[in-house]
């Protein structure tokens, strides 16, 4: 027959190996539920962008916002207020040291954006690259603007609107080493140089300025009394060259065809100002380019094309109501 004692002491002892089963119970279920939880956690996407106030960028804000809505994750929206690539690679250095899930960014220039899309690679993190492509960088994908087609769509509606007349253009752009810009506007001197008697007058930069724009317009145009056509390929050139052109009495003088559908783009459409504009889906490469890396994330889905043309319309007064609608079904 067991003592008092020793019956204590068996029950302590019970009552111990109880204890320390119920911890290792406890242990197991807050192992379990940490690993659902990894596997369900919202996702945090970063877009870096160019232009993070930029009204054409906003677009795409909005398309990424909208996709944010739709697919439950965490968008970062982050950037420079101007054109500055090493600012645009050191965000994609602190998505990466912040462990993103995915980025979505633009490759402003191509061999510098490379080494930190490889370093986003190496970490494991998916990026879809939009509007300005790195080819030769690991991406998931790239959605953005067949160039070549917008500044042939741009150059066929200049010359049918002269209707014989030859061009004498002067082009303007963000920065003259800006890849996309220098596709489109080669796709349009290209077309262009197929009538007669065509000129290329002046090529010029702004640096995405509208006031740095608009003093070269005023000087351009007075160096060129001959020019014609005005080419914008950055979404600030149309708007500037409406308000020179307007001011120096020239609107029946001077075809403008702009990019982008600024709100002072339109307005100078309806007006008569600019003739025209090629618009870039940038809603779609916001929306797009975010599902795509949460397919890719949560279902291991690749797309079925690498490059990804966003579309391009031209617009007038004659689409201005139904263009919107129509760059948001593809």
């Amino acid at each position: 027959m067991l003592s008092k004692k020793r019956i204590i002491a068996l029950l302590f002892m019970l009552a111990m190996i109880a204890t320390m089963i119920a911890g290792c119970g406890q242990k197991s279920n807050q192992q379990s539920n940490s690993a659902t939880g990894s596997k369900d956690k919202q996702l945090r996407l970063v877009f870096v962008t160019p232009l993070i106030g930029h009204p054409v960028w906003l677009v795409a804000k909005e398309g990424f916002d909208d996709a944010a809505k739709k697919f439950g994750f965490q968008g970062d929206w982050v950037g420079p207020q101007g054109i500055d690539a090493n600012a645009m690679i050191q965000q994609i250095e602190n998505a990466i040291a912040s462990k993103a899930d995915g980025i979505i960014t633009m490759a402003l220039n191509p061999e510098a954006f490379q080494p930190v899309l490889e370093k986003a690679q190496k970490a494991g993190i998916p990026v879809v690259i939009v509007n300005s492509d790195a080819p030769n960088a690991p991406r998931l994908a790239y959605i953005g603007t067949d160039e070549k087609n917008l500044g042939t769509i741009g150059a066929k509606e200049i010359i049918k609107k002269l209707n014989g007349t030859p061009a004498k253009v002067i082009t303007m752009q963000s920065t003259m080493d800006a890849k996309v810009a220098n596709k489109m506007r080669e796709a349009y001197e290209e077309e262009l140089k197929k009538t007669p008697g065509t000129e290329i007058l002046a090529r010029e930069s702004d640096n995405s300025d509208m006031m740095v724009a608009v003093q070269k317009f005023q000087n351009l145009l007075r160096t060129y009394p001959q020019a014609n056509v005005i080419i914008g390929v950055a979404a600030e050139v149309g708007p500037a060259a409406a308000k020179v052109v307007e001011e120096m009495g020239l609107k029946d003088k001077v075809t403008i065809v702009a990019i982008d559908d600024m709100k002072e783009t339109v307005d100078y459409i309806k007006s008569g100002v600019i003739y025209g504009t090629l618009t870039q889906n940038f809603y779609r490469m916001g929306y797009q380019a975010a599902q795509l890396l949460v397919e890719n994330i949560k279902e291991g889905k690749k797309p079925a094309q690498q490059v990804i043309d966003s579309g391009t319309i031209f617009v007038t007064k004659d689409n201005l109501d139904t263009y919107k609608e129509q760059m948001k079904k593809w």
